[in-house]
């Protein structure tokens, strides 16, 4: 099984790309800080495609915080002198909003669907209950 978990804050704005095939993709990095030591962190470059490449694109910005599970993926290539590489990145599955709130102030609801935040405002003023 091949399966991760991230949370952590976007390291740079995300990259929106499309491919000669029409597909859309969203490159960015998330820093995360080490459990055992908060001085030391990491960053775990990703890549999201189609619909949620546009999710992040749209709503994540530079220090955003942003939880992601998804797959690791090694590629391997030869450097310019030769020697044998391999670089490491997410392959996305699915992100969601964490974070304060006020954080995410204009937002939708945390999951990746393009819901107008006009609308959720409204669904506050129909609850039974507060």
């Amino acid at each position: 099984m091949n399966k991760i978990i991230i949370k952590g804050r976007l390291a740079k704005d995300p990259e929106l790309k499309k491919t000669n095939s029409g597909k859309v993709l969203c490159n960015f990095s998330v820093a995360v800080g080490r459990n055992f030591d908060y001085e030391i962190t990491d960053f775990f470059d990703c890549t999201a495609w189609n619909n949620n490449a546009e999710f992040i694109s749209k709503y994540f910005s530079k220090g955003k915080e942003i939880l992601i599970d998804g797959e690791m993926q090694s590629d391997k290539f030869k450097d310019k002198n030769g020697n044998n590489r391999t670089s490491w990145k997410v392959n996305v599955n699915r992100a969601e909003f964490c974070g304060s709130k006020g954080e995410n102030e204009n937002t939708p609801s945390n999951n990746n669907s393009a819901a107008d935040i006009d609308d959720l405002d409204d669904l506050d003023d129909d609850l039974p209950f507060e």
